[in-house]
């Protein structure tokens, strides 16, 4: 009879070990899962917002170009 019991206790030992084991690396492994997940709703929650271009004032149309622009005033044009 102690042999069998002997005998079942490296089997009752996985078993322990798996039931505990098991969880506790899925734990350790994935612990940013959550982490994750939010930085990728919040990446995908960013949409790129298209620039909205200026008009040319009119003293840049006058003199060619909006490099010119303050130039020209500064001149009396």
């Amino acid at each position: 009879m102690g042999t069998w019991f002997w005998l079942n206790i490296p089997l009752a030992l996985l078993f322990v070990c798996c039931w505990a084991g098991i969880p506790l690396w899925f734990t350790l492994t994935r612990w940013n899962a959550e982490l994750d997940a939010k930085h990728a709703e919040v990446a995908a929650g960013a949409v790129p917002v298209s620039a909205v271009a200026q008009p040319a004032s009119a003293t840049a149309q006058k003199t060619g170009g909006a490099a010119y622009a303050e130039v020209a005033g500064g001149l009396g044009r």
